[in-house]
């Protein structure tokens, strides 16, 4: 049997569509601020209201900072969050000329006024990372990753399948009602979908003629179009079968849409961000399907 099957990509990003360059991990580069500004660990816990116990677990990245840590966290080492999470600087990180104005005017001020200032600057940074991270929450879905595995039989039925994953996209048209992402191989679809697109996927077990869905065989899952006489491939080099007379085809889901790489998946430093904010979602997923539900 010649097929176009779903295969998955794990949460890895040399397999990413979209792998952002490596960057160093968190626990280094809080390690490395802290030393470069000559705060000991001891005093940095007093500051952020943590133990030092605390700072230790996250400089050997057994453990990293709660998300609204990161703010006091960067201002203490005069750093920017994307310095925290390794991001290169761009053209806007240089100081302008009327920043470099603002610097000499603050150098004039009585010591009084600059902790006034100073105080100022704290809460006008705080309230806009809080506003960072509230954007950021509303804009991003949490969908499965669903692994390719054989069914057994009749083939699966959606509350079913096996997860592989769990990871977040930017919400848009194509993904409000999205319950999954699968990763498409191979040639059948063509010139629909191609080998290596990722679709987002709407449980359900009927859909209309015309329609694209992912199905359950004893093969393992697949994306067809629904016709008449049930699902088959839009390119007709490459027939869908079945292994035998007694498998059998059960929908488990429609396809919504392409995702788009380079705009539906969050970056780096922003899943690092999501993976704090929505730790006990993320955590609840883990254990309904069975996953490692380390957060490290």
């Amino acid at each position: 049997m010649s097929d176009h099957k779903i295969n998955l990509i794990k949460n890895d990003p040399d397999a990413s569509p979209n792998a952002p360059a490596e960057k160093a991990p968190l626990a280094e580069m809080i390690r490395k601020y802290r030393k470069e500004a000559g705060i000991p660990q001891k005093d940095l816990a007093e500051k952020l209201g943590v133990t030092r116990n605390t700072v230790i677990n996250w400089e050997s990245g057994k453990y990293r900072p709660d998300a609204d840590l990161f703010p006091p966290l960067c201002r203490l080492l005069g750093i920017s969050l994307g310095d925290l999470f390794g991001m290169e600087p761009g053209p806007a990180d240089g100081f302008s000329a009327h920043e470099q104005e603002l610097v000499r005017r603050y150098r004039r001020i009585s010591p009084v006024g600059r902790k006034i200032v100073d105080h100022m600057v704290e809460n006008i940074l705080d309230e806009e990372a809080r506003e960072k991270y509230r954007i950021l929450n509303e804009t991003t879905l949490g969908v499965g990753v669903i692994a390719t595995r054989a069914a057994a039989g009749d083939g699966l039925a959606y509350s079913d399948i096996p997860m592989e994953d769990y990871r977040f996209v930017f919400m848009n048209g194509r993904n409000r009602k999205a319950n999954a992402i699968i990763h498409v191989r191979g040639d059948s679809m063509l010139p629909v979908y191609r080998d290596g697109d990722w679709v987002y996927i709407q449980y359900t077990e009927s859909a209309g003629i015309g329609e694209d869905v992912i199905c359950s065989s004893r093969a393992g899952m697949h994306i067809k179009r629904l016709g008449e006489d049930g699902p088959y491939s839009v390119n007709k080099e490459v027939p869908f079968s079945l292994t035998g007379e007694d498998d059998h085809v059960r929908i488990v889901g429609r396809v919504l849409g392409i995702v788009d790489p380079s705009s539906d998946f969050p970056g780096c430093a922003e899943n690092e961000l999501l993976a704090e904010l929505r730790r006990d979602e993320i955590r609840a997923f883990r254990e309904k399907h069975g996953l490692d539900n380390s957060m490290e």
